[in-house]
């Protein structure tokens, strides 16, 4: 039998359960929340960090811009904020359901955050033996690859593309992997399941689709 009493106690408990999940969706959506200690403007780019931010920020962020020019699909500079972490605890709680990722993106969002950040050395890391450290600009330019997708497909159908698409295109656009091709056969006989070898796989697949396609980037979302 439940009491008056131990109704209006679970009342609190609910309201606390509310605001930390509502608390939840605005921190993965807006990142800024976590109190980042650094703040720089790029032209239309918002650098956030966790220590203090090389000026060599700018250098990378107009090599990564380059290389989206590249794309068919590429519209103009994009507003865009970039949370750097040091894979501390801001990293482990945005990226709970990604920690060996080098960065991501959430559906909806202009936000992209990085794992461990190296802007003098443009280098991300992820902690992997093999595979695991990839160029600054290069994932920069991956990750606004996605928004790219998102904004020419629109978000839904860019989020229901197979993941050698969207992955792999956005590497084509980086123009690398993580992977050297000796790295990738070596990796193959001792970890062929490995994430990074997803990554090198759909980067050449979609190479080769976009040579059957004569590189358009249309035909090539809608026939694969």
């Amino acid at each position: 039998m439940t009491t008056r009493a131990g109704r209006r106690g679970r009342g609190p408990i609910r309201w606390v359960v509310a605001f930390l999940l509502l608390l939840a969706v605005a921190v993965v959506h807006a990142p800024q929340l976590l109190a980042f200690p650094y703040e720089q403007h790029v032209g239309t780019v918002t650098v956030y960090a966790e220590r203090p931010i090389d000026p060599r920020i700018a250098s990378e962020l107009a090599r990564a811009e380059g290389l989206l020019r590249a794309s068919p699909i590429y519209t103009g500079p994009l507003d865009r904020s970039l949370f750097l972490t040091d894979a501390g605890w801001r990293w482990r709680l945005l990226a709970i359901q990604s920690p060996g990722a080098f960065a991501f993106r959430r559906t909806f969002s202009s936000a992209i955050v990085f794992n461990r950040s190296d802007v003098a050395a443009d280098r991300v890391t992820n902690g992997r033996a093999i595979g695991g450290t990839r160029t600054l600009s290069g994932v920069i330019a991956h990750e606004t690859t996605h928004i790219m997708i998102a904004n020419h497909l629109g978000e839904l159908r860019s989020a229901m593309l197979p993941t050698w698409q969207q992955e792999g295109y956005a590497d084509h656009v980086a123009r690398e992997s993580s992977l050297t091709d000796a790295e990738a056969s070596r990796l193959r006989k001792t970890d062929p399941g490995a994430p990074a070898l997803v990554y090198y796989d759909a980067r050449r697949r979609v190479a080769a689709a976009l040579g059957a396609k004569r590189g358009s980037v249309d035909a090539f979302f809608a026939g694969g």
